[in-house]
């Protein structure tokens, strides 16, 4: 039973007994609004019934070939591929979007005969334990019940190296704060002592010397305060990055598996940079702020305590409908942040996959998604931005009634001989300066969600622990000599649906094995848990008798080469690549590599030579090109098991013929995998491995294998020669 919702009985009784494989509700009807449909899928078909049980729609599995989840900007649809064309059963919102992509699979496993695949954890919708609340995409971090409190504490330990920089900083804060004070109560004396008929005239200089005199202090230390806070600032940000993007560089291959990378340039970048604005702005002004206000408020009542208290009558007001603000802003500025990711998202994809966009003509359409994405950011922007200018207004409008108020009590005193203009005149201004902060409580507010958010995204990534752990003692195994055994070794990449299932295999130093089977063999999987990308679910893989689990991860890769068919190349030169494995490498040896790998002689012919870039991921240089620098590379790194996965796949004669070359003068010695297309390319091979279905079928040389008449090996072969004389009829 893999059911995730309870089907109503009322609905289940029109089901006439048929056994239950899932049933769900959604959160969109037909025609894409909001409200309740029901889905059920049996043995037998797919119902769908409104919310009061009406019957929607009734599809056999006979009727179906297959079943898609086809996203969209903020939710998407569930599609029966039938015989008579496609059929939308249900939609639903962006949150349902796990369930029904398991859906779809269920379905179409039904419909193709094939066995139900089990639910995981991807598949699951996923909630908060404390309160229920469900959890976004890339976090398992609950918004609601987070601990913002010990995350603030979390944060400012990043200050910590520089507390003598930023005790500096809040002195020169204080001064100023203080500064500030001075000219209203100058600009009293001035009015009352002085511009007055029996006033002196000696003091009017001396005042407005005061005056300028603190203008100018305040501008120096404003400018100190400035330039420690930008050194500070910039300090954190760096400490910030460089630990996100550790935590980044220790984490399994499995956990990007899981994700979109282009999430995590948003994460280095800008979620750096809300915790750098709140460390070195937010909580500084909160400080001198909060110190400001106190200031004043005693300065206040010093100077006339009922007109003070009268002041104060609309403080409350403000900051009761600024805490109750504060959850809908929090969920906007949420909202706003999803929206802008889904949109980077999107840019970074289409980015990538450019030459796919071109090739078949679909910048139209892209432009087209690409213009919905856009349209979320600017309604959630005009949402969140429209929310700012309604509150400074607002609170600016309730705090010219205080000043009113002040204006018409005082000013009654004032004519009434009972307090003199110039402490009136004081008093106005020093309420200006405490209102200013108060309105702009809400932007702390903002700093503070912005940040709380942005550390909550930040700490998950390096609080989360790799898939695959090295073992406290690790053990050293020298310089291996390549014996390598598979032992009972299960893997899946979702551990209810194993690629590779108890493969037993043993290989001897300096062997070349040729891995053949077809599409999902699990070829590529066997490699990469030999690379220890993952660790296997079952059983035990030994190099030169030692678990590898029990060997550190960068020791065992130093001593692994692998040679992909993707070869990717970073944006440097063509000699910076050929020595990322041996950064130290001598112009000599990455020649010689260069030579060895068939690549020097094209390499001399390029206007800068060895000092050529080859543009991002090596696009500057053709395919064949890249997979000689690429060898060149795994050559210079000198490994004790080579790794060759598709290594002369999509080249042409010539270039194969030249890999080829260099191929076999890398294997020399190496016990080396190879993952071949053409299977004649790996005649040479000691043995070859037959994977089916994840498991070891056939193992032996290529003549051998070919003497098996209904083996697998011999049906691969055969395929392949008669593929071949299609093609060259057609050609």
């Amino acid at each position: 039973m893999t059911m995730q919702d309870q089907l109503p009985e009322r609905l289940q009784r029109q089901l006439s007994g048929e056994r239950l494989l899932f049933s769900y509700q959604t959160d969109r009807v037909a025609d894409g609004s909001f409200g309740v449909h029901w889905i059920a899928v049996t043995e037998q078909g797919v119902s769908v019934w409104k919310e009061e049980g009406t019957p929607v729609c009734r599809l056999t599995l006979q009727e179906i070939k297959d079943a898609r989840a086809v996203g969209a900007i903020g939710g998407g649809a569930l599609i029966a591929d039938t015989y008579e064309g496609p059929a939308t059963l249900v939609r639903y919102t962006a949150a349902l979007t796990p369930v029904f992509n398991y859906a779809a699979k269920l379905i179409g496993a039904l419909a193709k005969g094939e066995e139900p695949p089990a639910m995981s954890e991807q598949d699951r919708l996923r909630h908060c334990p404390s309160c229920g609340a469900p959890l976004p995409e890339s976090t398992a971090i609950c918004q609601l019940c987070a601990n913002n409190g010990k995350l603030a504490v979390r944060m400012l330990r990043y200050a910590k190296p520089y507390r003598l920089r930023m005790a500096i900083a809040a002195v020169l804060l204080i001064l100023t704060t203080a500064l500030e004070l001075i000219p209203p109560y100058l600009t009293k004396v001035m009015i009352d002592d002085v511009l007055q008929p029996t006033g002196s005239a000696d003091l009017l200089l001396p005042l407005i010397v005061g005056l300028g005199a603190t203008m100018l202090m305040m501008a120096l230390m404003q400018a100190v305060r400035g330039y420690i806070g930008a050194w500070v600032g910039s300090k954190l940000m760096g400490d910030i990055r460089r630990d996100i993007y550790d935590a980044l560089m220790k984490l399994s291959l499995a956990f990007f598996d899981r994700r979109q990378t282009s999430q995590f340039i948003s994460r280095v970048n800008s979620d750096a940079e809300s915790m750098r604005q709140f460390m070195t702005e937010g909580v500084m002004y909160v400080c001198g702020e909060t110190l400001r206000i106190v200031a004043i408020f005693a300065i206040l009542l010093s100077m006339d305590w009922q007109l003070a208290l009268l002041a104060l009558l609309p403080m409350p007001i403000m900051l009761l409908t600024s805490m109750k603000l504060w959850p809908r802003i929090g969920r906007l500025l949420y909202q706003q942040w999803r929206s802008i990711f889904r949109l980077n998202t999107l840019v970074g994809d289409s980015l990538q996959g450019i030459r796919v966009i071109k090739a078949f003509g679909r910048e139209r359409e892209e432009t087209s998604r690409y213009g919905m994405a856009n349209g979320e950011v600017i309604r959630n922007n005009v949402r969140t931005e429209g929310m700012w200018q309604f509150i400074f207004p607002a609170f600016g409008f309730i705090a010219g009634l205080s000043t009113l108020l002040i204006w018409y009590s005082g000013g009654g005193k004032v004519l009434g001989a009972d307090l003199q203009l110039g402490v009136l005149i004081a008093m106005i201004a020093y309420l200006g300066m405490l209102f200013g902060p108060l309105q702009w409580f809400s932007q702390m507010i903002s700093w503070a969600g912005n940040a709380m958010a942005a550390a909550h995204r930040v700490f998950e990534i390096m609080d989360t622990q790799p898939d695959v752990m090295d073992v406290s003692s690790p053990r050293s195994p020298g310089m291996i000599q390549g014996e390598v055994r598979f032992e009972g070794v299960t893997y899946g990449y979702e551990k209810h649906h194993p690629v590779l299932r108890d493969v037993e295999l043993h290989v001897q130093p300096g062997e070349m094995i040729g891995l053949v089977g077809h599409s999902g063999a699990g070829k590529s999987t066997l490699i990469n848990l030999l690379c220890r990308f993952y660790d296997t679910d079952e059983g035990v893989i030994r190099i030169d008798g030692i678990p590898i689990r029990e060997i550190a991860q960068s020791e065992l890769r130093r001593q692994i080469g692998v040679v992909l068919q993707e070869t990717f190349l970073f944006d440097g030169s063509i000699a910076d690549n050929i020595a990322y494995s041996k950064p130290d490498a001598t112009p000599e040896e990455i020649m010689q590599a260069a030579k060895v790998a068939n690549a020097h002689d094209f390499i001399v012919r390029m206007p800068d030579g060895y000092d050529t870039r080859v543009g991002e991921r090596g696009h500057k240089l053709s395919g064949g090109e890249k997979q000689r620098v690429a060898i060149a590379r795994a050559i210079i790194h000198d490994p004790r098991v080579l790794i060759l996965d598709e290594a002369t796949a999509s080249v042409d004669t010539e270039t194969e013929r030249q890999i080829q070359e260099a191929i076999a003068r890398l294997i020399r010695g190496r016990t080396t995998f190879a993952i071949a297309h053409r299977l004649s390319t790996l005649r040479g091979a000691d043995r070859l491995v037959v994977l089916d279905k994840g498991k070891v079928v056939e193992v032996g040389t290529h003549e051998e294998l070919l003497a098996m008449p209904d083996g697998v090996y011999r049906k691969l072969v055969d395929a392949q020669q008669q593929l071949s004389q299609i093609r060259g009829v057609g050609s």
